[in-house]
């Protein structure tokens, strides 16, 4: 899916940090880098389309940006995850060069907005591109080159035929999202395919990525106001979503996780609509409230200055 960058300039707010975020970071390593950082911070928002407010009310911490202009107007308490543009997905090259990627990691660095987090490749495919996971390593370690604190993170796709890609991709990068979408239109009388959900950990723990690594990425959006001719997939139910966040707390516990995603907080065109930001229980199910309290009781914070 792809990805929006944000920007807004928000009145500074005070935050409390992940506790349980910081104990996964702890705990991480990475065969191709054993060194943990700090690095997530817990809950990663995308495509905001310059609502922190509203993100940040439901719990959001962690939040997409592509320029360092974006990333000075965060407001305390949110970190950014920064997008350095597609690449091995639909055409096999990177939307920007490596020297381009350089200057961003050296300014980025010390900065005091920046998670330490690079979202470097959504959803590459070895199938297409056939020196996908080749790529896709080096661009992490022409990251850690410049900043060896950084951490790099990539989403292996959710419905492609091809299913080796978690075992050739597994050394790519530092945290791999998982990414099952298990609810749509078809299953919308009998409820989403919550098997699917364990069937994408199981792959993705057999080609070695440990649970440390796996980045849990939550479906909540749906199609039915996209602007495409095939809608597929739909909004979760309040009580599918409860049962999602359920299994993702049993198969990839909260304390091992580096950080969780959503997807998505804003609407996109064609491939997101609605979204989370919609779902307040006027015309779409509070989905939001809904992931607030999940937030709230899963996760045990404590005030940071």
């Amino acid at each position: 899916m792809t990805i929006i960058s944000t920007q807004q300039r928000l009145p500074c707010t005070r935050r409390r940090r992940t506790m349980a975020a910081w104990a996964g970071l702890l705990l991480a390593s990475v065969v191709t880098n054993p060194v943990a950082s700090e690095a997530g911070r817990g809950h990663l928002a995308v495509n905001l389309r310059s609502d922190f407010i509203g993100a940040g009310s439901v719990g959001f911490d962690l939040v997409d940006v592509a320029s360092i202009a974006v990333l000075d107007t965060l407001p305390n308490g949110m970190k950014g995850v920064f997008w350095l543009g597609n690449g091995y997905n639909t055409e096999c090259s990177w939307r920007l060069s490596d020297q381009e990627v350089v200057e961003h990691v050296e300014a980025l660095k010390n900065h005091p907005r920046f998670s330490g987090i690079y979202y470097i490749s959504d959803e590459p495919h070895p199938a297409r591109c056939s020196d996908a996971a080749e790529r896709v390593t080096a661009r992490t370690n022409l990251i850690r080159g410049i900043d060896p604190e950084a951490k790099t993170f990539i989403i292996v796709q959710n419905s492609s035929s091809d299913r080796t890609e978690f075992e050739q991709l597994k050394d790519a990068a530092d945290f791999i999202g998982v990414a099952p979408y298990p609810c749509n239109i078809k299953n919308a009388d009998k409820g989403c395919d919550y098997d699917a959900i364990g069937r994408r950990i199981d792959e993705a723990l057999a080609a070695g990525i440990s649970a440390r690594r796996i980045v849990p990425v939550f479906q909540l959006f749906g199609q039915d106001c996209a602007a495409t001719g095939t809608p597929y997939y739909r909004l979760p139910s309040l009580q599918e979503l409860e049962r999602m966040l359920a299994i993702w707390d049993e198969r990839v516990p909260p304390t091992v996780r580096p950080f969780d995603m959503a997807y998505s907080w804003g609407v996109q065109e064609r491939t997101a609509c609605p979204a989370l930001s919609q779902a307040d229980g006027s015309s779409y199910p509070a989905l939001r409230e809904t992931f607030a309290k999940y937030i709230a009781s899963r996760f045990t914070r404590f005030d940071e200055e």
